[in-house]
């Protein structure tokens, strides 16, 4: 009988399901400022918005709104352009300046429509010269609830998109972490030595990093060069990785292109970030004595030594098949001897109160 088992991806469930479906707002979901100095105007038009059910707060002087507004922004502001102390526009200004996201209609008198036409351009939503027709008044307001609602639902359906992008893009890093990894493992299997070399320059990495004061980001991208920096061992022969004794210079110079081999491997990985630079800087020393390129000083990234400084001394204290690894006194001292030299004084300080115990 055919197997039928079907295969599924680890990111087939990353994929989340959008409920952002737009419908129009209810009238009495709006809430409106008439704003008119004229009690009467202000009143009429209070209550033919009143009547077809948004939610009206009048008001005489704009003064009164603004000091309302302060409390609880409208949805809407409805004002006359001239009015004494302060003008309409200038009440708009304020209102726009506490609420990017208000509407504002703008009641115009003959002689204004320059000046109303000009507001336009400043994004105010609509004027309408006075007295107002009760038909377009309830319009223009109507358009400007749609209008407001329909921004607020584009700035979230976008804030969403960004949200789930981001979120697709740290599953496919950790898939494809998680996948070389796996290689790393796998290449360290190849000599009894070398086994669990990734994982604690991985957290020795991280420890170090955050003992720097890094962010959350900057750990995790240590973290995930230390588990990698050795992945360009691929490219090296196993009779080198396993030879029993020390390396010939021309051996040696085999080895050294892992840095490169590595960056290689990881380059097309654009997710992988500023990981891959710090896989390629791992060799890289202080002084330019380093590899592949031979940096130095701070044309070293801080990631590249602290990922650096964590390989050198957990493979000072691992043993090898031509040394047995020193103890960790023994092995301080080396870096102590070399500060400055090796590494910056700072990474190499931070080491001793960074150091995890992982071998």
């Amino acid at each position: 009988m055919s197997d039928t088992t079907e295969y599924t991806s680890p990111l087939d469930d990353t994929v989340e399901e959008s409920d952002f479906t737009f419908e129009l707002p209810d009238l009495g979901e709006g809430v409106v400022f008439v704003v008119d100095n004229d009690r009467t105007s202000g009143a009429l038009n209070a209550g033919l918005l009143e009547g077809v059910g948004y939610t009206v707060h009048q008001f005489t002087t704009p003064q009164e709104a603004l000091e309302e507004l302060k409390k609880s922004p409208p949805t809407i502001l409805v004002t006359d352009f001239a009015m004494g102390g302060m003008s309409g526009l200038e009440l708009a200004q304020s209102a726009q300046e506490r609420d990017p996201d208000i509407r504002i209609i703008l009641l115009t008198g003959s002689g204004d429509e320059s000046t109303a036409q000009a507001a336009l351009r400043m994004g105010i939503s609509d004027y309408i010269k006075k007295p107002p027709e009760p038909d377009s008044l309830k319009r223009s307001v109507q358009r400007a609830l749609h209008r407001r609602a329909a921004d607020e639902h584009h700035r979230a359906m976008v804030g969403w998109m960004k949200e789930e992008l981001d979120r697709r893009a740290r599953a496919v890093r950790e898939v494809t972490v998680s996948a070389l990894a796996t290689l790393a493992n796998a290449l360290d299997m190849r000599d009894p030595h070398f086994q669990g070399h990734s994982k604690a320059v991985a957290l020795q990495s991280a420890a170090l990093a955050h003992a720097l004061g890094a962010d959350e980001a900057e750990v995790e991208a240590v973290r995930t060069a230390g588990l990698l920096h050795d992945v360009g061992m691929i490219a090296i022969p196993d009779r080198l990785v396993q030879k029993p004794d020390s390396l010939t210079g021309e051996e040696y110079q085999i080895i050294r292109t892992h840095c490169e081999r590595g960056v290689e491997i990881l380059e097309p990985m654009k997710h992988l970030g500023r990981s891959i630079r710090y896989v390629g800087e791992h060799h890289e020393r202080w002084d330019g004595s380093g590899y592949p390129i031979g940096k130095k000083g701070d044309e070293i990234s801080l990631g590249g030594q602290i990922v650096g400084i964590a390989e050198a001394w957990t493979a000072i204290l691992e043993s090898r098949s031509y040394r047995a690894g020193l103890s960790r006194d023994e092995g301080m001292k080396i870096l102590e001897d070399k500060r400055g030299i090796w590494f910056s004084p700072e990474v190499t300080d931070a080491l001793r109160e960074a150091d995890i115990g992982m071998i």
